[in-house]
């Protein structure tokens, strides 16, 4: 019942033939209080002139507003059940309409109420039934006063199977409840009489009553008291699926009006939440495209700076193997001139390398019976290391590749052998 507001405020307007009684109670600490009472006796000319004036001495617009009386020709009885659901026990309601009423009213309406169950699992059931024409009065006089309610509650729904006597003559002339049912009048010995004092304590356990209250009269307003009794100690919060029997164009809108806001409050939220997500989203993606930018950018420099360290580290290390190499031979250009003079003129020297190690060189001849051990092996300067022959295609050119290994002879020898 909180989206109801009953755990802060409700009235209720109590109506009969004579009177139209009416409170409003609001929630203080543990306790429930009666901070406004009204009652006006009902013109019969113009009766709506009484719901109104209490509707607006209680200012029923303010919290939640339940109606509370007797339908003409209403019928009201009590079984015991077994603890079921709210649907289940309308069902069960519905099989002992036909044992409890010889006749049901025309397009009858029905509304119950269950107690707690007892320490066998055993409720108390209150059934009311009473014509459709209930719902048209109500509809009526609840037109003329425009004021809606949120439900009604016959207030007999109250009552436990421990309570004590009651008789209220202005509900029910004939019966009296009295030792947990209800029986004649004949038969409940003191009823009328002892009915207020019964409830007085009662009603003072759960509803404050202050003493200055104008125009009450706890014994006037015991019905109404009822009523309150069975929200304040939250029967009516338990049972109020059974006791739905307003139509929706008698209840207030405000709770649709509820509704729709939150919707409203929701989407906005929603919204707000989607445009934060997208301002957030824009600036991450702007940062996430920033950072794949620079981390490109920084690829690009390791790749560079590999490739630059790797091409320094040749650099390097041949400058080191030139460095640590020694000064080599220094007759170097006459043993190469010895070399091309024994070299037919067919062949073309097309590379050359000298190293410590020897002599590399790539020649090119159209000689097919060139014999280069017989050329190079009578100077004594070389040893042949690799002799490598390829001739491509149709091509009478040959590509030799030849290694020359220097023999260990001291240079000034060779030339003078060869001078020789």
């Amino acid at each position: 019942m909180d989206l109801l507001g009953i755990n802060k405020k409700f009235s209720i307007l109590f109506f009969s033939a004579e009177k139209v009684r009416g409170g409003l109670f609001v929630r203080t600490d543990r306790q429930w209080k009666l901070v406004r009472y009204a009652s006006v006796d009902v013109d019969s000319q113009n009766p709506s002139v009484a719901w109104k004036q209490v509707t607006r001495s209680i200012n029923s617009k303010d919290g939640v507003f339940l109606l509370s009386g007797a339908m003409q020709n209403g019928v009201f009885f009590q079984f015991d059940s077994a603890n079921l659901s709210a649907r289940e026990q309308s069902g069960a309601v519905e099989l002992e309409l036909p044992r409890k009423v010889m006749q049901l009213p025309e397009d009858a309406v029905t509304e119950f109420a269950y107690s707690l169950p007892d320490a066998n699992g055993q409720v108390r059931v209150g059934v009311y039934v009473f014509p459709g024409q209930g719902i048209d009065f109500l509809e009526a006089r609840m037109t003329q006063a425009n004021f809606r309610a949120d439900g009604f509650i016959y207030p007999f729904f109250a009552l436990e199977p421990e309570d004590p006597e009651l008789y209220l003559p202005e509900i029910e002339k004939d019966f009296a409840f009295a030792n947990g049912a209800w029986k004649a009048v004949s038969d409940c010995d003191g009823a009328a009489q002892a009915s207020v004092e019964n409830f007085r304590a009662d009603i003072d356990r759960l509803i404050q009553i202050p003493d200055v209250l104008p125009d009450f009269n706890f014994a006037e307003a015991l019905p109404m008291l009822l009523a309150a009794r069975m929200v304040a100690s939250g029967k009516y919060d338990r049972c109020r699926n059974g006791l739905a029997v307003l139509p929706e164009k008698l209840r207030p809108v405000r709770f649709r009006k509820h509704i729709i806001i939150s919707i409203v409050l929701v989407l906005l939220l929603v919204l707000n939440t989607v445009w934060s997500f997208s301002r957030t989203w824009g600036k991450d993606y702007s940062t996430y495209q920033s950072l794949r930018s620079q981390i490109s950018r920084l690829k690009h420099q390791i790749s560079t700076g590999k490739r630059n360290a790797k091409k320094s580290s040749r650099e390097i290390k041949d400058m080191q193997r030139v460095i640590a190499g020694e000064s080599g031979d220094p007759d170097v250009v006459a043993k190469l001139a010895v070399l091309s003079n024994v070299l037919p003129g067919n062949v073309l020297v097309s590379s050359i390398r000298w190293s410590d190690s020897g002599v590399d060189m790539v020649l090119q001849s159209e000689d097919d019976k060139l014999n280069l051990p017989a050329l190079i092996n009578p100077l004594g300067l070389w040893r042949i290391g690799q002799l490598q022959q390829r001739q491509t295609g149709d091509s009478t050119v040959a590509t030799i590749t030849l290694k020359l290994v220097p023999i260990v002879k001291s240079v000034p020898t060779v030339i003078k052998q060869v001078k020789k």
